[in-house]
């Protein structure tokens, strides 16, 4: 009988420690219809699943992880119209401040947000931020849409902002596959679309980080960093601005900066400014205007239309509409396809594929375009034709021996 008793005891023990999903509906059944009460609600490992809508008042901005190792997330984040669909409406304003999310609880790689559109923030003090603010946190941002924040600064000199997203001191974010647009800093902020600050770290990886502005005497139109060790991977940082300095990219101070696999284009007054001697490498990389480093390239990418916000990649091989959802030919290809670090895993990138990654946010996805050799795209997978060219030869035995056993997940 103690025995049986025992079982029970660690059955239900195990039933209540199982990781729960939490449903979130403005105007449906659901547990909870604001984000606050859902994540207050959560325990660590749980998930907290946000229906379609607009979400905003109390209890839908100024939103707060409590330091919790639990995901939010909308109901498909690789569904982009789910994401498009799933709004976090701050509704901030200059008199009447309010932003998306904070994170300054020590959280750490297993609190994830992703997969929502956030805009709308406006931060006028409190430390920037206008859409997430981070700091002595580690979290993970995920398949987001940022668009439309602003943070301003207009008495207090020698303070840096962010209009997007503010990385703070201890700040260790890991942001990727994101959409960083039309968001602002200004006048006396920085970043309008990024500011990484004093004492912080950030990864970003697979952002498309585009059509920001710094205003008044700012800068870094695209990102601002002030930070310790910074890595961009398969970004592109395009059509930023700022008043000053670095319409692209601003660099003060810092111990690593390293961009691999970016395109960095159409920024002004400048692609790239730096304050002070940094520690900054630059590869494999387009830059309009050109800069020093392995593997770099000053070629116009090819935009499909940057005017509409498609920064993909025109190829004669075939790249992804997101409008018709389907593989459209152009009459030229990118020069910036094929370019990224030899060495880097493809991942996702769809075949043809040349065996090397493209340059720019989209390098490494499933949305990456496709290869093109001079000839009609090899319409069949051939066994041991790597590249995609419709040939099996030397060069499908060379992909095949300089990425031996390496680890390829995207």
């Amino acid at each position: 009988m103690k025995k049986l008793t025992f079982v029970l005891i660690c059955l239900l023990l195990s039933i209540s420690s199982q990781a729960r999903t939490i449903t979130v509906d403005d105007d449906g059944l659901a547990d909870f219809n604001n984000i606050q009460a859902a994540i207050n609600d959560a325990n660590n490992g749980d998930t907290v699943v946000v229906a379609n809508g607009i979400y905003t008042g109390q209890g839908n901005r100024d939103i707060d992880f409590l330091g919790k190792a639990i995901t939010v997330r909308s109901i498909d984040p690789n569904d982009p119209n789910i994401v498009a669909a799933t709004i976090v409406d701050c509704n901030g304003t200059d008199q009447d401040n309010h932003r998306g999310f904070y994170f300054v609880n020590n959280e750490g790689q297993d609190s994830v947000l992703e997969g929502l559109t956030i805009t709308n923030g406006y931060i006028e003090l409190w430390g920037g931020g206008g859409a997430i603010y981070i700091g002595a946190a580690s979290p993970i941002i995920n398949k987001c849409t940022i668009t439309n924040n602003h943070a301003e600064l207009s008495d207090l000199p020698g303070l840096c902002y962010g209009g997007g997203i503010k990385i703070a001191s201890q700040g260790s974010p890991l942001i990727t596959n994101c959409i960083i647009n039309d968001n602002s800093a200004g006048p006396l902020g920085h970043g309008g679309g990024i500011y990484c600050g004093y004492e912080s770290n950030a990864t970003i990886r697979n952002c498309l980080i585009t059509n920001n502005s710094a205003t008044g005497d700012s800068s870094g139109g695209g990102i601002d960093c002030d930070g310790n060790n910074v890595t961009l991977t398969n970004c592109t940082i395009a059509d930023n601005s700022a008043t000053e300095w670095g319409g692209g990219i601003q660099i003060w101070i810092c111990d690593s900066f390293t961009v691999t696999n970016c395109i960095i284009w159409g920024n002004s007054p400048n692609q790239i400014d730096i304050y002070a001697p940094s520690n900054m490498t630059i590869t494999y990389s387009d830059v309009q205007d050109g800069w020093t480093g392995l593997g770099n390239i000053d070629a116009d990418p090819c935009f499909t239309d940057p005017g509409s916000g498609d920064y993909h990649l025109k190829s004669q091989a075939g790249r992804w509409d997101p409008n018709s959802e389907r593989w459209v030919i152009d009459d030229v290809t990118s020069p910036a396809i094929d370019a990224g670090d030899h060495a880097d895993p493809i991942g996702y990138e769809p075949f043809p594929n040349g065996g090397i990654v493209n340059m720019g946010a989209y390098g490494r996805t499933s949305e990456a375009s496709k290869s093109y050799f001079g000839t009609e795209p090899c319409k069949t997978i051939v066994a041991g034709d790597i590249n995609g060219d419709c040939k099996v030869d030397f060069l499908d035995f060379a992909f095949i021996t300089f990425h031996w056993l390496e680890d390829n997940s995207p």
